[in-house]
């Protein structure tokens, strides 16, 4: 064994002034983003090297960058008991107790203060300095400690966000990127809502092969260079399934950080202290990966126990119970006064010294856990090998019992309990063994009675029998005493005798039969004992049967988890690589190289289409102006707006002739119907036409609404047939007409739903999801008709021309939507959310939670999971349709939002503000696409005209918005892309692809310009 200083690190992380190789690159890289973007979040597989990055790389850098680097957070600590009626968040505390460990105790605020701060007051005191670095390490701990808390962590994600609007501090986030899905409704109120990401993928060859060699190097030892190469590998080894379904082993990309500081670790234990080289020879004592982390592993534990004398299955249980859930992940004990959660003090700093656990201060007190959640397999793998090899038979079956619900059939009986009895005078049995112990001696005390019960059954029987035949033999002897009587009662005598002989036969009989019984008896008393140990052998049967089950499906289990953790990293590495595109397309555009930055941005999409890349796309698309597609020139309001036709045909309706000051007198109104054409050119860019397609449609009264059929072949209107005077509309009646789309004629004749009602445009018409209903609110009663008291809503069936019901709205509506069933139809009223079901026709009124303003859009998304709703303070709720709970936190712009969208995919939110402009939302994240919204509008004045409607094609390519005027946008990601290439103009030279894709085969990004030399 060497006895010089160790230069590898083991399982634990590297620690600050510790020399970190093979992550340079990564190093510099992580730097410049989190300078330039301020807000970062660093995520990686587990076991990457995260800490150690941060660590040993990223803050002594920062530190030399005149950053005020503050301690780094951890937010899992367990909430201190407070005074009472004192409460406090727990993450937050936590935070605030880390960040006060760098601080002199003399120095340090007292709990109860420290409780009542916020964590932007607690940095205002503490750190207010410019340039103020906060560090979140393995964060993933916000989501796995107390599950349930959700107020608690938004309660803390608000904390950060406030904090961190103060542009003089810097953030940066670490955590393990399979719980990066569980973060997401939480990122609301961070400024950046986290979308500045760096993942920090494992260890590639070449870097693999600096960490091998450079940390001997300096040690004043040579790692030979073939030997480093093979153990590089050996650690990059994978599995890959043949399309014949055989197993080849390859070379992956890549090596585990921490597998390969465990197998250097113990070359250099087991080197020689007068060998200056390790060689290929050295390699052959160490096996693999997980033998080499199991054996560090044994090895530590068996010098602990002979060093501190306490026994080796103390400290492996320790381990089993205290550090690894039963969910398989790491847990913390804290350090007590003598011991820690059973284990000595002494035993638990032999295994920090030996790296399998590593300590932490926090709030004054020390905390205990494994170095790195790659050693729980190994320690799991290990204990349960030395246990069946170490445990007795008896011991083995107390921890099965256990495991399975304490059953009645794995407790031991007859010889085997005997020996288990015999063997625990031996042994000092825990409480659990205790346990079992008793169980079984409780079985064999019922068998006990059982048996004693029947044996003194037979006894009762056998006793019986005796007396019976003692009874008969006097009887007998009776009937020969009586054998001299007088000759004159012979007959009698002979006839008495007979009976005897005939009660004698009967009583043999009896005796028969219950001889009989008890031959029965005793063999089902031998059934009995049989069957008895029929289930004995059949119940150790099924507990071997499910051994081996549990094994087999193991197995399964393990290859799954391989072939799912292979999958997980060839899809971790395109996002890792999109990632980076997107970050060089970034630092193109900053540089005003606009050509290369719109090719990265093409090849990130075309790598992994996500929040990201498409976020970088469009901002380069939206800049020149490329989402931009085509506008129509109108006059008046156009308020009603669909596509028909397959996405060709936009259908409209407009108010050109309202009086802009008193909508009282709007007269006429038209339905225009307009063609889309040249949507996608030769090169695939998106360009389009817009122009009015034939005549317009012309209802004979004044036009209130109108709205088209889903399968685009009809459209509904609905007018007012009026008397105007004194300057007021009066409807004689409202009539719904139906129109042929190619045609412009109507479809049979006015249908008249409602007469006497007051019009000022306050009429909306809708089509449900099938077609089969129409939907017409009226906002306005009769101020000449008494008895109609209240707007109203009406259901109107197409199929039959009837009306189906109508409801009262109380205030009126604002604006409806049906769901995509059409089993409900949802509309607004002031700041109430109303539910209509459209078969029974009642109705359920909500109170969105967090609303503060009239409530004046809704749309439900496609895949009828989401209710969208806008209000007139500029706020978009999401709701899950079926629950009515909200998700996530409100879409907040500063204006009134007028009316919503989602894409056919239902990925994309569109709204609508008065300001006339549009914000394109993702709906999983809630981030915008774009970080400015569109606009672009003809009139000087856009408050006069905001966007009134918005409507996708069927195909999601096309997005049209009205005001007083149609616009129509492109989004296709097809056309995207095409534009992007059309920008840039070329394709990667031969230079740019290698420093971009280092070992893959050049590839077009944009297949309409050559290859790049």
């Amino acid at each position: 064994m060497s006895t010089q200083v160790n230069p590898y690190v083991g399982p634990r992380s590297f620690e600050t002034g510790e020399a970190l190789y093979g992550r340079d690159r990564e190093q510099r890289a992580l730097a410049a983003l989190l300078i330039a973007e301020r807000i970062v979040l660093l995520h990686s597989p587990s076991g990457a090297g995260k800490t150690s990055l941060v660590r040993a790389g990223l803050l002594p850098h920062l530190v030399k960058e005149n950053f005020n680097v503050l301690p780094v957070v951890r937010v899992n600590l367990e909430p201190p008991l407070l005074s009472e009626g004192l409460q406090a968040n727990r993450y937050l505390l936590s935070t605030l107790l880390t960040l006060e460990e760098a601080l002199p105790i003399e120095e340090r605020l007292p709990l109860e203060k420290l409780a009542t701060l916020s964590l932007d007051h607690y940095l205002a005191q503490r750190a207010p300095q410019d340039d103020t670095l906060l560090v979140f390490d393995q964060f993933e701990e916000i989501i796995t400690s107390a599950a349930s808390d959700r107020e608690g962590k938004q309660a803390f994600f608000n904390e950060i966000g406030t904090a961190l609007r103060n542009k003089k501090r810097w953030a940066l986030f670490s955590m393990r990127e399979d719980y990066l899905g569980a973060l997401a409704p939480y990122l609301r109120p961070i400024p950046n809502r986290l979308a500045t990401r760096f993942r920090l993928d494992l260890l590639g060859a070449e870097a693999a092969l600096q960490a091998v060699q450079k940390p001997a190097k300096a040690a004043g030892v040579t790692f030979n260079p073939d030997a480093a190469k093979k153990l590089v590998d050996d650690l990059r080894r994978v599995q890959v399934q043949l399309p014949d379904g055989q197993m080849e082993t390859q070379l992956g990309l890549y090596v585990e950080p921490v597998q390969l500081q465990v197998v250097c670790y113990r070359l250099w234990e087991k080197k020689k202290p007068e060998d200056t080289e390790i060689s290929q020879k050295d390699l052959e004592g160490v096996g693999d990966v997980n033998e080499s982390l199991a054996s560090y592993y044994a090895s530590s534990v068996s010098r602990v126990a002979e060093s501190s004398g306490g026994p080796e299955r103390s400290i492996r249980e320790w381990f089993e119970r205290k550090l690894i859930t039963v969910e398989g992940l790491r847990s913390q004990v804290r350090m007590g006064a003598e011991m820690s959660e059973g284990l000595p003090n002494p035993a638990v700093r032999l295994l920090e010294n030996a790296h399998i656990i590593r300590a932490e201060q926090r709030a004054g007190q020390t905390w205990f856990e494994l170095a790195h959640d790659r050693l729980i397999e190994p320690v799991r793998a290990d204990n349960k090998a030395w246990f069946e090899h170490n445990l007795s038979l008896f011991q083995r079956q107390a921890g099965l019992w256990l495991e399975q619900d304490r059953s009645e059939g794995l407790l031991l009986h007859g010889l085997e309990l005997e020996q288990a009895e015999q063997e625990i005078k031996q042994i000092k049995p825990t409480p659990d063994e205790e346990a079992f112990l008793q169980a079984c001696r409780l079985r064999r005390q019922r068998e006990q009675r059982d048996l004693t019960q029947r044996r003194w059954i037979m006894i009762g029987l056998v006793a019986s029998l005796l007396l019976f035949v003692v009874a008969v033999f006097f009887g007998i002897s009776a009937t020969n005493a009586n054998q001299g009587l007088k000759l004159a009662v012979a007959d009698a005598n002979a006839a008495r005798a007979r009976a005897y002989e005939l009660q004698i036969t009967a009583q043999a009989a009896s005796t028969e039969a219950v001889s009989q019984k008890l031959s029965a008896y005793a063999a089902s008393t031998e059934a009995f004992n049989q069957k008895s140990t029929a289930e004995a052998a059949s119940t150790q049967a099924l507990a071997n049967s499910y051994k081996a089950a549990t094994a087999q499906a193991n197995a399964y289990t393990e290859k799954a988890r391989a072939i799912d953790a292979e999958r997980k990293a060839l899809e971790q590495s395109r996002l890792a690589q999109a990632s980076s595109l997107v970050a060089q397309a970034l630092l193109a555009q900053s540089k005003g190289r606009e050509s290369l930055a719109n090719l990265m941005a093409a090849a990130a999409i075309d790598i992994a289409d996500n929040i990201r890349t498409r976020v970088q796309l469009l901002v380069s698309l939206a800049n020149k102006n490329r989402l931009y597609l085509a506008q129509s020139i109108n006059s008046g309001q156009i308020v009603d707006l669909n596509f028909a036709s397959g996405g060709q045909r936009v259908v409209t309706s407009n108010f050109y002739n309202c009086d802009k000051n008193n909508y009282f007198l709007c007269g006429g109104g038209v339905v225009k119907i307009w063609s889309i054409d040249k949507v996608i050119n030769a090169n695939g860019e998106a360009t389009a036409t817009i122009r009015q397609d034939g005549d317009q449609i012309v209802p004979p009264d004044i036009l209130d609404a109108s709205t088209v059929s889903p399968d685009g072949q009809t459209i509904a209107t609905a007018a007012c047939k009026s008397a105007i005077g004194n300057g007021l509309v009066k409807c004689e009646s409202e009539n719904i007409q139906l129109w042929d789309v190619e045609t412009r004629k109507n479809i049979g004749q006015p249908m008249i739903v409602t007469a006497e009602i007051f019009n000022e445009q306050a009429v909306h018409l809708l089509y449900s999801p099938d077609g089969n209903l129409l939907a017409l609110s009226v906002n306005n009663p009769s101020p000449f008709n008494a008895s109609r008291t209240s707007p109203m809503l009406i259901l109107w069936d197409t199929r039959t021309f009837t009306e189906k019901g109508r409801i009262e709205t109380g205030n009126g509506l604002t604006q409806m939507a049906f769901s995509a069933d059409g089993n409900t139809l949802a509309y607004v009223s002031e700041k109430n959310l109303v539910l209509v079901d459209t078969a029974s026709l009642k109705k359920t009124e909500l109170t969105i939670p967090g609303n503060s303003g009239n409530l004046l859009s809704l749309a439900f998304s496609r895949d009828n999971k989401i209710l969208a709703v806008g209000n007139n303070t500029g706020s978009t709720f999401l709701l899950n349709a079926t629950t009515k709970e909200a998700i996530g936190q409100p879409l907040l712009n500063q204006s009134k939002v007028l009316t919503l969208a989602f894409s056919p995919d239902s990925s994309i939110l569109v709204a609508g503000y008065f300001d006339a402009t549009l914000i394109y939302w993702d709906v999983p994240s809630g981030i915008k696409l774009l970080p400015n919204p569109l606009f672009k509008h003809i009139d000087p004045n856009p408050d006069e005209f905001p966007i009134y409607a918005l409507s996708f094609s069927q195909d999601g390519a096309l997005l049209a918005s009205s005001s007083n005027e149609i616009i129509i946008w492109d989004t296709s990601l097809k056309s995207w892309n095409a534009k992007a290439c059309d920008i840039a103009g070329r394709n990667f030279t031969k230079s740019e692809w290698e420093q971009n894709f280092p070992g893959e085969t050049y590839r077009v990004i944009c297949p309409e310009w050559p290859a790049g030399k």
